[in-house]
């Protein structure tokens, strides 16, 4: 049952990240539109097509403008979101969001004060100079080092920051696809590859909805994406399953090329020793400038070119274009983030998979035409980014809420289930996403055996122990229990256990010179094999009187090896905690 000042605690933290993320959602939507107009537009006079939320009606042609200074404009803005990261926060480079997810899992969720800022202005620049990237990872690393911020401010704890930040996240990216349910799931299923964070649900669910409803507020709560009322989007026919699942196998094929090549044209990148990391983003936009001259259609978001196919607008993306874009797209999209360009890897990656989805489509609906173009781009580009982000249950809602698309969810499912095996969990665009929660340094405490369940009986036990034999008198032992200063010892023969002695199996009545020891010993005494630990050794000893434990071979009870008491776990403890901090002092 959830504590009152918890729920309390959340609200609030909620509202306020949420407040953030929707203000900063609409902020970047406005930077992106500003830059747009003074750079790729404004330089060369192309205007690209928008999503749905933006106005954009199914009529749309490239119209005049000059395809030759393309590269002046991303190369220019290369060059200033390069100078913007490197020189006030290198943090800021890349996409965002993996950024983030690093954040939680090695840095107890803390994100400077300056990287919002920075990373707000850095992906404007490149998103509105040309440069294929998303909104949607500079949105989550704003809100999310918001959302540090406020943690550290209400002097929260490191648990409570990282929950915080992962709220950011959500509500991040939930505003800005307009899809608050999607966004605070992917909180909580983005930071792993299988496994989830379920503490940040309930703080992200207020935090998201809050951030849609800001930056909804202008756009009327339209979905991301318009769909024409005259298309029909949902399952009719049984035999669709299998084109389907077709369509998510494709995607998680198509998904396993995205990873590959955006992490092997990163890796180019990184091995430019020579060349500044200032003017690494200048090369990347270079060359998806000069790309760009004879295919436009993979600078910016992308969204509009999606938006047209929903349309059924494929004038502009006849079957060959949309093959040759979904290549072309994954490459530019490595060539703007990998160089050091500021933009996240969603929104490129939902238009890739859209271009794929699409030629399916048009290869598909002349001979199933139970299944139209758009109902397959949506289930394909959703399965695409759904297998590869590692959160296919938030993209899956994710999509059904950006396009309206409800009566897909079945499909969805399917093909978002089959992309997410076909990739497997060595492929995600998230590398700083960790296996499960076992796996990550936030939870490394939670998981981490005991320091006494590591250390074994073997390691801690006296071999010296004080022993007898089981015919001396009662006042030789004595002597010996006395030199000892112990409460018992051993009666063996041969290293064979028969019992052992202490004072109290000794009456008041017996003669000490004529009783024998294998007279009054405890026949049946407490023992324990070598191969125990020590935490269960001291359990035993709080239930052994004598407080002292036989240590015997495990393949032979009868085998006495050692003793073992409260002394002898207390040193063990002891060496054991000095080790491990010993390492730890090595590892730093």
């Amino acid at each position: 049952m959830l504590d009152k000042g918890t729920v309390g605690k959340w609200v609030f933290v909620g509202l306020l990240i949420g407040i953030i993320a929707g203000l900063g959602s609409l902020a970047l939507y406005e930077a992106i539109s500003l830059v747009t107009r003074l750079m790729l537009t404004g330089i060369t006079g192309l205007v690209l097509p928008t999503e749905g939320i933006a106005g954009q009606t199914a009529s749309y042609s490239l119209g005049h403008y000059k395809p030759f200074l393309i590269p002046v404009s991303t190369v220019l803005g290369g060059l200033i979101s390069g100078f913007i990261v490197y020189r006030f926060a290198p943090e800021a480079e890349g996409h965002g969001t993996d950024a983030a997810i690093s954040a939680f899992h090695y840095n107890n969720g803390k994100i400077r004060r300056r990287i919002p800022l920075v990373k707000l202005v850095a992906s404007a620049v490149t998103i509105g100079s040309g440069g294929s990237a998303g909104r949607e990872g500079p949105t989550a690393q704003m809100a999310a080092g918001f959302g540090s911020f406020v943690a550290d401010a209400l002097k929260l704890s490191d648990s409570d920051r990282r929950i915080a930040m992962a709220a950011g996240i959500g509500s991040g990216i939930g505003s800005i696809f307009m899809a608050p349910l999607g966004g605070a799931l992917l909180s909580t299923e983005i930071l792993y590859r299988q496994d989830f964070e379920v503490k940040a649900l309930i703080p992200s669910i207020i935090a998201s909805i809050t951030g849609y409803a800001i930056f909804g507020y202008p756009f009327a709560y339209k979905p991301l994406f318009t769909i024409p009322g005259s298309t029909f989007l949902g399952f009719s026919h049984p035999g669709a399953l299998i084109i389907y699942l077709i369509a998510g196998i494709v995607a998680g094929l198509g998904g396993i090329l995205y990873v590959k090549m955006f992490y092997g044209i990163q890796a180019l990148f990184l091995r430019m020793g020579r060349i500044s990391k200032y003017f690494r983003p200048a090369i990347g936009g270079l060359i998806v400038g000069l790309i760009a001259i004879e295919y436009p259609e993979i600078l910016g978001l992308g969204y509009g070119w999606v938006q047209l196919i929903f349309f059924n607008n494929l004038a502009l993306l006849p079957l060959y274009i949309l093959i040759i874009l979904f290549f072309l797209k994954i490459v530019a999209t490595s060539l703007t983030i990998g160089s050091g360009g500021s933009g996240g890897v969603f929104a490129p990656g939902i238009v890739t998979g859209a271009f794929l989805g699409a030629a399916m489509g048009v290869l598909i609906h002349p001979y199933f035409p139970y299944i139209n173009v758009a109902e397959i781009t949506i289930v394909t580009m959703i399965s695409f980014f759904g297998g590869i982000s590692k959160a296919p249950i938030s993209v899956l809602i994710m999509g059904t809420e950006m396009t309206g698309g409800f009566g897909l969810f079945l499909p969805l499912m399917l093909a978002t289930t089959a992309s997410y095996y076909v990739s497997g969990t060595k492929y995600s665009i998230y590398r700083a996403q960790v296996r499960n929660r076992e796996a990550s340094p936030a939870h490394r405490a939670e998981y981490e055996k005991p320091v006494m369940d590591q250390v074994s009986v073997y390691d801690a036990m006296v071999v010296n122990y004080p022993s007898t034999d089981p015919d001396k008198p009662l006042n030789e032992v004595i002597s010996i229990l006395r030199s000892t200063k112990t409460k018992a010892i051993v009666v063996e023969k041969d290293h064979m256990l028969l019992g052992t002695l202490s004072i109290e199996n000794i009456r008041p009545d017996m003669s000490l010179t004529t009783t024998k020891v294998k007279e009054v010993m405890a026949t049946e005494p407490a023992i324990i094999t070598q191969d125990e630990n020590i935490h269960i050794a001291l359990e035993m000893l709080t239930r052994t009187p004598s407080g002292k434990l036989v240590v015997v071979d495990s393949s032979d009870r009868k085998r006495v090896l050692g003793t073992i008491g409260f002394a002898d776990v207390a040193e063990a403890y002891n060496r054991e905690v000095r080790k491990i901090k010993l390492r730890q002092m090595e590892q730093t």
